[in-house]
């Protein structure tokens, strides 16, 4: 029977379409009841749920009966009832409670949480894995394992008014929502965990029960007990360094290479958990003999050496000794930039270069190297690993080489990968090989990799994971290192964080269902139902659409097919999923198609299709129109014929034409190419004039040329400042070194005026000359932006003496007041300023004191709050008389 709740009653239809109305409501005058849910349980009782108190009703024995059954709530509001897998029965009771009954045990949810206190429980939902989910109207609650979880808008659901939860066929779960419409959820093959910056090396530490990530901004220690993120001394010591490679010792020891000062790390841990390791830390750097601290990966031979790769050459920290030998291109190395590092099984150290190739060491002696020119992928190395399959595969920048004793077999993107730039391989205990590249995480049979190198097969069937797998990421970077951890589990390394794959969970063992859509014979379509197919003689072109029915990454499944009669074996697996056949000859053929899902599980029903060819009847009387009609066409052959030069006539004035065409666009082109060099030279001069004037300045000039530009500004704040001694230095100087330190130092002053909002007015030899303020309105910020630009130059100084190893120092004077600034000069013009403003400026700095910023009473009385003078000191200015001045502390 079919039941039906409607606004004012319930009835039943019984399959030989009788309506009738069921027994029992009228006792407690509710045969008018308001249905807001029906239930058939597995004994074949009907529930019946109302919005009013106490208005629950189940269907037994011919009629309905009032339930009373909830000790918990007397005359609930019972809004929906269903029952689980073992036979209990759960019951939405308003305003959010759910209710499960056991026998006579009684058990209640409270479904609020926080601020969300929903007023009915739609529906309720046991899946496969026996999770109960609770449709409501503030969203979703979860009971799995005992424990309650809640998804909301706030979490990403479409709307917070749940109507019901549905599971398919392939474990997908359907969220149907009031006005949010329909939500898939589907079980990611892969777990992705965000960061806050790209993971180039991850490494699993089984002895601590954690992972380290190396990134850019530092290294994490990962726990995957909690699946948390702990900070420990380890953590805080590699703060804010760019981590290249992090690897272990036999012993424990955790190698962190860097590109900072700190060169290549070592840290030994000696007791604690992920949240308070305790242990020491050892370094190697320029000082102990590398070659500079740019490290890119470092392993420990089975000898004990420490091998270090770093972008200048491969160093050797002894076991024995701690002595560090360094080996360059002067020592056989083939480029110095090391971006792999491997030790086979005999003892040997492979190294891979950026762009020198391989080569290989015995007793710290380069003996061999392999390159393009002698069958590489390509000379830009990756990785390095011999495989189970027992060759070594080398991972470059234009393919992956497969490298035995006695051949280089090499495969790229025509071979089937994705993406000819293969970063790493790795593969798991399914036999299948984790390859990444410039298009992702792929995948790909290892076996079907060491059959084409046999020669057994010609195209790789490798399969690419995007956000529908749950790899919500930008991709990977070309020199990160992904692993394999004990349990098996894939760790893929992501510019915006990390990847977790585990090859035993994400199997969909569910068989995909394999769907005729339709036929068409030489393009038209076939009304008859999908079982027989007749083409009449004519038809030529007979084409099949199918499909395959899954809501699991559906765009990668695969079909194969065949017509028998035509051919036996089935076509090789594709994505297509349409074939057509033509001219087939008259005759009974049927197709059979299959198909497989994104895990290569196959339809387990074929769909087939009877095809019949109907033949010519040449013995028939039309045979012989056909005869006649050979008349009609030959004269419809003269015709044509004359149809022809008229049709060449007609191509040689479109060639005309067409030639015409030609010269006209030239033209236009070349219009258009003058144009566009009258545009670029227009903003070639005025970036110039930028470069020269302020924007408002060089606008005025622009547009009034040769008009006189002054300008008074009334609240002005002025710098000089000058290198000490610096002239005296540059004696000993050759005119390029000169030139070269004032470059460097004052474009490191230049970049600091354009982005705090300081004008540079001219330099004079070894000083520097600078302004704020000098807009149309008065700039009250101008003295806080130049103390600022004043103690950023100090701070230039201080570095520029770091990287040069020189021992400048600088003298800074400021003031502020009026001045008066312009425009000198018709061809070569000079902006400038003057006044006594920018003269006192100027004596600030002659009377101050190396390394200090001196400044006028004016600006003092304008920032003393917010940074901190000496005493006064009082000086002699000429014009001025005695004046006090102040020296900046910070």
């Amino acid at each position: 029977n079919v039941w039906i709740g409607t606004a004012s009653g319930v009835v039943y239809c019984t399959p030989n379409g009788t309506v009738l109305t069921p027994r029992g409501l009228e006792k407690y005058d509710e045969q008018n009841i308001l249905v807001t849910s029906i239930y058939c349980d597995t004994a074949g009782r009907i529930w019946l749920a109302s919005s009013l108190p106490g208005s629950t009703y189940v269907y037994s024995s011919g009629e309905f009966s009032r339930f009373k059954g909830l000790s918990s709530f007397p005359d609930a509001v019972v809004s929906c009832v269903k029952q689980e897998q073992s036979g209990a029965f759960w019951y939405g009771v308003s305003p959010h409670y759910a209710v499960r009954v056991e026998g006579k045990k009684e058990t209640v949810y409270n479904l609020s949480y926080g601020s969300k206190k929903g007023t009915i429980i739609n529906d309720i939902f046991q899946d496969n894995s026996g999770t109960i989910w609770f449709s409501m109207d503030c969203g979703l609650a979860i009971l799995h394992d005992g424990k309650l979880y809640f998804y909301d808008e706030t979490q990403g659901l479409a709307d917070d008014n749940v109507n019901q939860v549905l599971e398919d066929r392939e474990g997908n779960l359907w969220i149907c929502t009031d006005r949010g419409g329909i939500e898939k959820l589907t079980l990611s093959k892969f777990r992705t965990v965000a960061t806050n910056s790209t993971v180039n090396a991850i490494m699993e530490d089984t002895a601590n029960s954690v992972v380290w990530l190396g990134t850019d901004t530092g290294l994490l220690c990962y726990s995957y007990d909690d699946n948390m993120f702990h900070k420990n001394f380890i953590t805080d010591y590699c703060e804010n360094c760019r981590v290249r490679d992090v690897g272990t010792t036999k012993d424990g020891r955790i190698l962190v290479s860097t590109y900072t000062p700190l060169g290549q790390l070592c840290f030994t841990i000696n007791e604690g958990n992920a949240d308070n390791f305790t242990g020491t830390v050892k370094n190697w750097s320029t000082e102990h003999g590398l070659p500079n601290y740019r490290t890119r990966l470092a392993m420990e031979a089975s000898n004990g050496d420490i091998y270090i790769g770093t972008t200048m050459g491969l160093s050797i920290v002894d076991h024995a000794t701690g002595e560090v030998q360094t080996l360059r291109m002067a020592d056989g190395l083939p480029n110095e930039f090391i971006m792999a590092l491997y030790e086979d099984d005999d003892g040997s150290i492979w190294g891979g270069t950026d762009g020198g190739g391989v080569f290989v060491m015995r007793d710290r002696k380069i003996e061999e190297y392999y390159s393009t020119d002698t069958g590489l992928a390509g000379n830009v190395i990756f990785k390095i690993r011999r495989m189970e399959d027992g060759a070594i595969w080398i991972c470059t920048g234009t393919g992956i080489s497969r490298m035995t004793e006695k051949s280089i077999f090499n495969y790229n993107s025509s071979s089937g990968l994705k993406g000819d730039s293969v970063f790493q391989i790795l593969t798991d205990y399914t036999d299948t090989a984790w390859l990444t590249s410039n298009e992702g995480v792929f995948s790909v049979q290892f076996s079907q990799m060491q059959m084409m190198a046999k020669g057994l097969l010609s195209h790789l069937d490798s399969r690419l994971y995007g956000r529908s797998d749950g790899l919500r990421s930008g991709g990977v970077t070309s020199t990160s290192l992904s692993m394999k951890d004990e349990d098996g589990r894939m760790w893929f390394t992501l510019i915006d964080g990390f990847a977790i794959y585990d090859p035993v969970k994400v199997t969909n063992k569910t068989e995909p269902l394999v769907q005729l859509q339709y036929v068409t014979i030489d393009n038209e379509p076939q009304n008859e139902k999908l079982q027989k197919i007749v083409i009449p003689p004519e038809g030529k072109r007979l084409s099949i659409k199918f499909t395959g029915l899954s809501f699991v990454s559906p765009e990668q499944m695969q079909f194969r097919y065949k017509l028998m009669g035509f051919e036996n074996e089935y076509s090789p697996w594709s994505s297509n999923r349409e074939v057509s056949f033509t001219n087939l000859k008259p005759g009974t053929y049927e197709f059979f198609v299959e198909a497989q899902n994104s895990e290569g599980v196959p339809s387990a029903i074929e769909n087939s299709l009877i095809v019949v060819k109907e033949p010519y009847f040449w013995q028939l009387w039309w045979f012989w129109v056909l005869v006649g009609l050979a008349v009609v066409m030959a004269v419809a052959l003269i015709l044509y014929s004359r149809w022809r030069k008229m049709k060449r006539y007609q191509h040689m004035l479109e060639k005309e034409v067409a030639k015409q065409t030609v010269e006209l666009r030239n033209q236009a082109d070349a219009l258009a190419k003058s144009n566009k060099e009258l545009v670029e030279a227009k903003g070639k001069a005025e970036q110039l004039l930028l470069n020269i004037l302020p924007k408002t300045i060089a606008q005025e000039l622009t547009e009034h040329p040769g008009a006189l530009i002054a300008k008074q500004y009334p609240n002005a704040c002025v710098l000089f400042a000058d290198l000490v001694g610096f002239t005296k230095m540059s004696d000993g100087m050759n005119a390029n070194e000169v030139v070269n330190i004032l470059n460097s130092l004052f474009t490191m002053f230049d970049f600091r005026a354009n982005f705090g909002g300081v004008e540079k007015i001219k330099t004079i030899g070894d000083a520097y000359m600078a302004a704020t303020g000098l807009t149309e309105e008065d700039d009250n910020n101008g003295v806080e932006l130049m103390l600022k630009m004043a103690q950023g130059m100090m701070d230039d100084v201080n570095e520029f003496n770091k990287e040069h190893n020189l021992n400048l120092q600088i003298r800074i004077g400021m003031n502020c007041g009026n001045l008066v600034a312009g425009v000198i000069g018709k061809t070569k013009f000079i902006y400038d300023i003057w006044g006594d403003t920018v003269n006192v400026a100027s004596r600030m700095e002659s009377t101050g004191t190396p390394g200090r910023i001196h400044v006028t009473e004016a600006i003092w009385e304008q920032s003393n709050r917010q940074h901190t003078y000496g005493e006064p000191v009082e000086i002699e200015v000429k014009g001025k008389g005695l004046m006090r001045t102040y020296l900046l502390e910070n």
